[in-house]
């Protein structure tokens, strides 16, 4: 099974698998970057209404992304369409955002750089608010290599052209764990504590996850900050690569507020309130503002 995607311009997928294919990966992405006469692809293994579906995106000459799937007949495709549809963000305004940072002297030079570059939504919030569990007030490398061991030891699996593929597990999987179960994979035990709780919310249909798609940002916060392990730096986190939302980030984190300060305000690390204070002037794309600071951090475009 083919069929295409029509991103908003400018998306550039060679660029993305270039980049994101040195960054800390926990085994779902997978970024396969072009060389030579290959084109660069994205695959990653999908779980769909229980269904394995594997996902193999390139990029055609007319911007288009061209998905192939194994198995080539999904049962489920419909559903998955409109998963991966989601996870590409294709509506992203970024146009909008360089037309802006075209007159700022910090992202005029570094825009060359990664022009078209834009991250994955997560398929589920599930994912995500795993995702923004693992990430509390440790490194990003360390959570991912913690993250990795849960999905290689508990994530469904298939192999395809000699290469397995592994998808996130579920939520119904983590939640029949134990708390030593998940500390095997080097969590702590609070936050073994946090995701079993939040998976068995989800698998046992008592907090709806799926509702917070129409809910406005405050809400959405009041509604995770409800839960154990949620906090407004998880929720924000949850906002922004979950759910899209461009007019807000994660004013909490720390590399944020250090990047935040030193090249859009003041030349120092600055609080989160302060944090909030500068990036208003973005409106709905401090989150694309914020991601390209990180992305120029991490690629040591700046320091």
């Amino acid at each position: 099974m083919k069929f295409d995607l029509q991103p908003q311009s400018p998306y550039n997928l060679t660029r993305c698998a270039l980049i994101f294919s040195q960054f800390p990966l926990d085994g779902t992405d997978v970024w396969i970057p072009a060389r030579e006469i290959l084109p660069a692809q994205y695959r990653r293994l999908y779980t769909v209404e229980n269904e394995l579906i594997l996902a193999i995106v390139e990029q055609g000459n007319d911007s288009r992304l061209i998905v192939r799937t194994h198995p080539s007949r999904p049962k489920k495709l419909a559903s998955f369409r409109s998963m991966i549809t989601w996870q590409f963000h294709l509506e992203a305004p970024l146009k909008a955002f360089y037309k802006r940072a075209r007159n700022h002297p910090f992202f005029h030079p570094i825009l060359k750089n990664l022009y078209g570059v834009k991250p994955l939504l997560t398929p589920t919030l599930y994912e995500m608010g795993v995702i923004a569990i693992t990430e509390q007030q440790i490194s990003y490398p360390v959570a991912v290599k913690m993250r990795s061991r849960l999905i290689e030891a508990m994530g469904q699996k298939i192999v395809f052209e000699g290469r397995t593929y592994r998808a996130f597990p579920t939520a119904q999987s983590i939640a029949e764990c134990q708390v030593n179960d998940l500390r095997a994979f080097s969590f702590s035990g609070r936050k073994a504590e946090y995701i079993l709780d939040f998976s068995r919310k989800i698998a046992d249909g008592s907090f709806n996850l799926e509702s917070l798609r129409d809910r406005g940002n405050e809400e959405v916060i009041v509604a995770l900050t409800s839960l154990r392990g949620f906090g407004r730096w998880s929720a924000e986190y949850l906002l922004t690569r979950g759910l899209g939302r461009s007019d807000v980030f994660a004013a909490d984190d720390l590399v944020v507020q250090r990047l935040v300060g030193k090249y859009l305000g003041p030349g120092h690390r600055v609080t989160a309130k302060e944090c909030r204070k500068i990036m208003e002037e973005w409106a709905d794309y401090q989150r694309w503002a914020v991601f390209y600071l990180l992305c120029a951090s991490r690629l040591k475009l700046i320091s």
